[in-house]
């Protein structure tokens, strides 16, 4: 696997990862702070917003972490 595919796969891993990370603190903090669910509009910003966000981050820094080691 070259240093493409590293970079490639790292990247995928972390977007999958950053991705439930984020649902998942998104989920807890409904919990913990009470946060309203009126009509889905918290469902949708996790869903359209934080997760898509926790993917992006979570898969720029899988693919450092890959293409870093040795």
């Amino acid at each position: 696997m070259g240093r493409f595919g590293r970079g490639l796969a790292g990247f995928a891993v972390g977007l999958v990862a950053g991705a439930g990370i984020a649902l998942g603190l998104c989920v807890a903090a409904a919990y913990a702070f009470e946060i309203s669910q009126f009509e889905g509009a918290y469902a949708m910003g996790v869903a359209f917003f934080w997760m898509p966000l926790g993917g992006i981050i979570g898969g720029i820094l899988g693919a450092i972490w890959l293409l870093r080691r040795p």
